[in-house]
C-alpha cells in the first residue's frame, strides 16, 4: 500500500492505491480545507509535494484551470484531485486564518 506523509503534523498513514490527498486526510483527521466539497473550485485543499510527485496522478482538466486562476505552480496540487500511486510527502500551507465557507454543493457519489 502507498505511504503517503504531511510534513506540518508528521502523520504518515497507509492509503488504498487511488486515493486522494484530500480523502487520505478526512479519514485519517489531517485537516485539509474543502470548502468547496472535493469539486476542484476553490483551491483550499491545495498542498505543496515535497517528494513523490510521480506517484501522484496527472494534473488535468479542472485542477489545472483552478491552479492556474490561483497562479499556483508546481509543487501546489490539489488534495481533492491528486491520487496516490505510491509514497507521496506532502505539505499543507499554513493558513492565517480559517477559508470562507463556499456555497458550491459538493459532487454526488
Amino acid at each position: 500500500m502507498p505511504k503517503l506523509t504531511f510534513l506540518e503534523s508528521g502523520v504518515t498513514v497507509e492509503v488504498w492505491d487511488g486515493t486522494t490527498v484530500l480523502e487520505a486526510a478526512m479519514e485519517h483527521g489531517v485537516t485539509l480545507y474543502h470548502t468547496c466539497g472535493g469539486n476542484a473550485s476553490c483551491s483550499t485543499c491545495r498542498v505543496l509535494v515535497r517528494s513523490g510527485e510521480g506517484n501522484l496522478s496527472a494534473v488535468e482538466g479542472p485542477e489545472a484551470e483552478v491552479l492556474d486562476a490561483f497562479d499556483l505552480k508546481p509543487p501546489h496540487r490539489l488534495g481533492c484531485q491528486a491520487e496516490i500511486h505510491g509514497d507521496v510527502t506532502v505539505e499543507v500551507p499554513a493558513r492565517a486564518k480559517e477559508p470562507r465557507p463556499n456555497k458550491t454543493p459538493p459532487v454526488p457519489e
